[in-house]
């Protein structure tokens, strides 16, 4: 009877507590389906910038297989022979193919014909997955010319020079750290502001707090900039760990990399606020951040590439603060970008820590006059 009393008193607690609810049965639903939508391995809809200065029926052709399938979007067609290595170090393209004049006469005529592959090594999987497609649709097109019948010439296949940028070796860590240091930084910053402030709600403490000759923006500061300070540091450790053991290198501005995380710890101080004010208990707020925490992975293109997704949920990656850091961070580190390159995205984290203090800040001026 007491184990059965127990179990019934559990339940009751349970299903009476409207956020408990919330987190067990809405968040699995729209995660369900969120993730279902956005985890998608195959490498589609790549974003290609075709410099053809051969102008031929051959180039013609190679740019027409590009478009056929759905694994390449050819969006522009350029003679310029630097537009490919521009197009990638801006994000606009995530390869690009340069067709040298003379490429069909020379094929027709059968000697050595090469055209050039340029690809975003930054993303080590997606630059050898669309290497693979890219062979697979040339070797199509030397099967079509070089079995033609009643040919007097005998055909030398198309070659290609393949020229990875960013990460030549395609180290799969010079991927993955950037995301890393993200990922901790929004873990160990939400948890420890979150549950810093619901720990007091749990013992007690905080209405003393309240009572005390404190003012409200004091005692806001006095709760998380100590966790701020934390996240600077965790930020200088993971840097340095993913340089000294990973061998990452940082390439672009320093004083970039440093105002970005300052900004994205911001952010992330402000959500664990706005948590903490809607979280009674650690358990839910600990809940919370994790319920939080999975969505920001899933679309911030750390494991899962964002052209693959949905359009709809594409849009929704907009509104993601660690897509914007986990971006802006590869372009320091492996593609040598400064200010020009990464403020854009610095500015929209600034815009995230602002409203995300702002209302955290509105929540917990409001829960000290409850």
């Amino acid at each position: 009877m007491t184990l059965r009393a127990l179990i019934i008193k559990e339940w009751i607690q349970t299903l009476h507590d409207r956020r408990m609810l919330v987190i067990i049965f809405a968040l699995p639903v729209v995660q369900m389906i969120l993730f279902g939508f956005a985890t998608n391995n195959e490498v589609e809809h790549l974003s290609v910038l075709v410099v053809d200065q051969d102008r031929s029926f051959i180039s013609r052709e190679i740019i027409s297989a590009l478009n056929r399938g759905t694994y390449f979007d050819v969006f522009e067609i350029s003679s310029d022979p630097l537009a490919g290595e521009k197009a990638l170090n801006t994000n606009e393209a995530r390869l690009a193919i340069n067709i040298p004049p003379g490429l069909e006469r020379r094929f027709l005529s059968g000697q050595n014909s090469t055209l050039q592959i340029q690809l975003d090594g930054s993303d080590g999987n997606s630059a050898t997955i669309a290497l693979g497609y890219f062979n697979q649709i040339l070797g199509e097109i030397n099967e079509q010319f070089t079995k033609q019948p009643n040919s007097s010439v005998s055909f030398e296949p198309l070659n290609i020079e393949t020229r990875i940028l960013y990460n030549q070796s395609l180290t799969s860590s010079y991927f993955m750290v950037p995301g890393i240091i993200a990922m901790i930084l929004t873990i160990v910053t939400t948890m420890l502001t979150a549950m810093g402030i619901t720990r007091e709600k749990e013992r007690g403490t905080f209405e003393q707090l309240v009572v005390s000759p404190i003012r409200g923006w004091e005692l806001m500061l006095g709760k998380t900039m100590p966790f701020a300070v934390i996240g600077v540091l965790d930020a200088l450790l993971s840097i340095g760990l993913g340089m000294f053991i990973f061998d990452i290198p940082l390439t672009g501005s320093i004083s970039a990399l440093s105002v970005l995380n300052v900004a994205y710890i911001m952010a992330m101080l402000g959500l664990g606020l706005f948590i903490s004010t809607i979280s009674d208990t650690q358990q839910q707020a600990m809940m919370t951040v994790f319920a939080v925490l999975f969505p920001f992975i899933i679309l911030s293109d750390f494991f899962f590439p964002l052209e693959n997704m949905p359009e709809l949920i594409q849009w929704a990656t907009l509104l993601n603060p660690m897509r914007y850091t986990l971006t802006a961070q590869r372009e320091i580190f492996l593609k040598g970008s400064g200010w020009p390159q990464v403020w854009s995205s610095i500015l929209v984290l600034f815009g995230f820590a602002f409203a995300f203090l702002g209302y955290g800040a509105f929540r917990f001026r409001k829960s000290l006059q409850v």
